[in-house]
């Protein structure tokens, strides 16, 4: 088979969509010696990802990708990792361009202040690529949250103590055992404002618990009091509300 023509069966096999003979076929060589077509495995997996991540699939590869593809716990965390890094690029782009907006005014300032708003600015795009380009960061922090405690009530807060150079951090949201075929979770601050969403968030089992993931950048969390509000979600239906996980972020010197 020509490389294109391998690609295309494995894409195919990937979403689940190969008859039983060209998966026979493909597991053998994936077996077999054959490190250059299981190394292309790999990267097309990474392609579907980002396409899912932004969008670029359409109705009858999203549900293939969802039914079949996301079928392992490695493949799920790479898709909220994706999901995650997208979001933090997008806030920062967003970011730069309100505060651009505001740069271009006309403003009492003396000329000094503008140079000094402008060089943070230019800061943007390097933190922005750091992230972007943190594909493989090592050692994610992870942290479990419980749901049901409030602040005015006596009990403790769940504790997530970032160390110095944090990338990302994972919340494992405790579900219960009657997991919803799919869920959405969004951050706030202690003032309830909404910092992140995630939707198409599915539960597996972590550390023999059944648990939401929620793949956050660290940058995202300075030391203050958060929340996480859960909803399930089902195709055609009305979002479940399920709970609210509090927790304090507290960060290593």
């Amino acid at each position: 088979m020509t490389n294109r023509s391998d690609d295309d069966v494995l894409r195919g096999y990937l979403l689940g969509r190969v008859a039983s003979e060209s998966r026979d076929s493909v597991e053998k060589r994936l077996f077999s010696d054959d490190r250059v077509f299981w190394e292309r495995l790999c990267l097309l997996e990474d392609e579907l990802v980002d396409q899912y991540a932004r969008g670029d699939l359409g109705g009858e590869d999203a549900a293939s990708f969802e039914r079949d593809f996301l079928v392992t716990d490695e493949r799920r965390a790479k898709l909220d990792l994706a999901l995650a890094l997208k979001e933090y690029v997008e806030r920062r782009k967003e970011s730069r361009r309100t505060a651009w907006d505001w740069l271009r005014k006309p403003l009492p300032s003396p000329a000094w202040a503008l140079v000094v708003a402008a060089t943070v600015l230019l800061a943007f795009p390097a933190v922005v690529w750091r992230v972007a380009a943190a594909r493989g960061p090592g050692a994610p922090v992870s942290a479990w949250v419980s749901s049901g405690l409030v602040r005015d009530v006596e009990g403790e807060l769940s504790r997530v103590t970032l160390p110095p150079g944090c990338q990302l951090v994972r919340l494992h949201l405790d579900t219960g055992p009657a997991p919803q075929e799919s869920y959405r979770a969004t951050l706030h601050d202690v003032e309830g404002a909404e910092l992140w969403a995630q939707d198409r968030l599915h539960a597996a089992a972590v550390d023999g618990r059944t648990a939401i993931t929620l793949v956050l950048p660290c940058d995202l969390l300075p030391p203050e009091d958060y929340y996480v509000r859960l909803e399930g979600a089902s195709p055609g239906g009305e979002p479940t509300p399920l709970g609210r996980y509090d927790f304090r972020v507290l960060r290593q010197p």
